[in-house]
């Protein structure tokens, strides 16, 4: 018996995975070119956008690495990139002469502004293409995520 209950948990494994990968690619998470809320921005960097326009204050790459769930590394070369672009200035902490700040400039916070709306109206559209199943898919997302999460920690320490 134990036998079917591990190849019935292999299958909805394989269905969830196939299931997840339709849900990536008809997103456009891939297409680096265009992003289904219309920015020609990459997802680390439109998230990246989001998360200093949230923040409070000014973050630290450390911080925005953690929020974004990426390495240091690659939010610098980011970060690289939106100074460049005019969308982020960086500043030295006056408590910590060792730390960087990182802040949207105004151009900056018209570009998260801008993507935020168009992603906005996106999820809009799926959510009423959705219609009365929309609260529900909602719902086996947050448990979806909530055990990709305990999946996560689980391969990081284990």
């Amino acid at each position: 018996m134990l036998g079917s209950a591990e190849g019935f948990m292999e299958d909805v494994g394989l269905n969830l995975r196939s299931a997840f990968r339709d849900v990536v690619l008809a997103h456009g998470v891939l297409n680096t070119a265009q992003r289904p809320c219309g920015a020609k921005l990459s997802v680390p960097h439109a998230w990246a956008l989001l998360e200093l326009r949230a923040a409070s204050e000014p973050m630290t790459v450390s911080a925005l690495a953690d929020r974004l769930s990426i390495d240091r590394t690659n939010v610098s070369r980011l970060c690289v990139r939106m100074e460049r672009l005019n969308e982020l200035e960086r500043s030295v902490d006056p408590a910590d002469r060792r730390v960087t700040r990182l802040a949207l400039t105004p151009h900056g916070r018209r570009v998260a502004d801008h993507n935020d709306q168009r992603s906005g109206a996106h999820f809009e559209r799926l959510c009423a293409d959705l219609g009365d199943h929309a609260e529900a898919v909602i719902a086996a997302f947050e448990r979806f995520s909530a055990a990709a999460t305990r999946a996560k920690q689980e391969d990081d320490h284990g």
